[in-house]
């Protein structure tokens, strides 16, 4: 497995360093989201996984799908990843590719889980004061977790930042049981 998301990872670094040096990164980023999207269809994906289909028939479907609305050489990049048996990799490398991307910008995501939607100016006071944490600007991903009984559940990379009800409750009863 460990091979496979190698793969993806170096596939999605030379797209980056090509969109780098001709200064298309969002091209790239669009472009490579849009094939995401298309190969995301279950009746694409099926055609494309599928081995006894000829590649000839597999690219001229995926060229159907996206027609113009995609640049070449990100076509051309992921007909390379179905022709090398590696379709199921193009998710993973159009993540990797969105990971350098923000990195590049001096973008972190963070992912906030909360027991309620949270509303605008919550999202805001959030989003800076993350911002104020890491020093880099911040892109929130949100999840309503009812579990968390109140609170936020913060996690920018391997880092947690619990703020929630149910981690109070659970450090107190751990308290009071010791």
């Amino acid at each position: 497995m460990a091979r496979r998301e190698t793969a993806a990872r170096r596939y999605a670094e030379a797209a980056f360093e090509l969109g780098r040096a001709d200064h298309t990164l969002d091209a790239w980023a669009r472009d490579l989201a849009r094939l995401g999207e298309a190969l995301a269809n279950p009746q694409v994906e099926a055609i494309v996984r599928h081995p006894a289909i000829a590649f000839g028939r597999k690219q001229e479907l995926l060229r159907r799908v996206v027609g113009d609305e995609v640049s070449r050489p990100a076509l051309n990049l992921v007909l390379l990843m179905i022709r090398r048996g590696r379709p199921k990799q193009v998710p993973a490398m159009v993540e990797r590719f969105g990971e350098l991307l923000r990195r590049e910008r001096g973008v972190v995501r963070a992912e906030v889980r909360s027991a309620l939607p949270l509303e605008d100016a919550e999202r805001e006071a959030i989003s800076e004061r993350l911002a104020t944490l890491t020093g880099d600007a911040v892109e929130i991903s949100e999840i309503v977790d009812e579990s968390l009984i109140g609170g936020i559940a913060v996690r920018i990379g391997d880092r947690l930042y619990d703020a929630s009800v149910r981690s109070r409750l659970e450090r107190l009863r751990a308290r009071l049981t010791a």
